[in-house]
């Protein structure tokens, strides 16, 4: 179900917040997916500057992105997987960067295979993305050399 569809005919909810301001498309998507796309009560987007280097919540903001990606039919941000795999790299933990980098790669292709996503801008065309795949390789290299 596209974002549209939970909006405007499952949802629908009030576009504008209790003083007439328009609601942001975050607060729209939190109200229709339950919360979904919030880490502590923020917008994932809001710790991409703060807590950039705190991987525990980036791996937090990794979960919301897939968990939206589920709920509202819009494609996850590689931001926050990119930051989990190089904070691992760091942590020389190839297993965590694998993982990762692996669980980006398959939802997005599972989210392009599905019916519907015609239009949806594709990620995996973007540099983000592309690091994503480029750096798996040799996350698995590191990995086999140190089990």
């Amino acid at each position: 179900m596209s974002l549209f569809d939970l909006l405007f005919r499952r949802a629908n909810p009030s576009l504008t917040k209790e003083n007439g301001e328009p609601k942001t498309s975050g607060e729209l998507i939190a109200e229709v997916t339950g919360g979904a796309n919030l880490v502590d009560g923020k917008q994932t987007w809001e710790h991409a500057d703060t807590n950039k280097d705190d991987i525990e919540v980036m791996k937090r903001c990794c979960d919301a992105e897939l968990k939206t990606m589920e709920s509202a039919g819009l494609v996850s941000a590689p931001f926050y997987f990119e930051r989990v795999a190089i904070l691992s790299r760091k942590q020389k933990n190839y297993r965590q960067e694998v993982e990762y980098c692996e669980r980006y790669i398959q939802a997005v292709e599972k989210f392009y295979q599905a019916p519907g996503c015609e239009g949806h801008a594709d990620v995996r065309k973007g540099p983000r993305y592309q690091a994503i795949v480029a750096r798996l390789p040799k996350a698995k290299e590191l990995l086999g050399a140190n089990p």
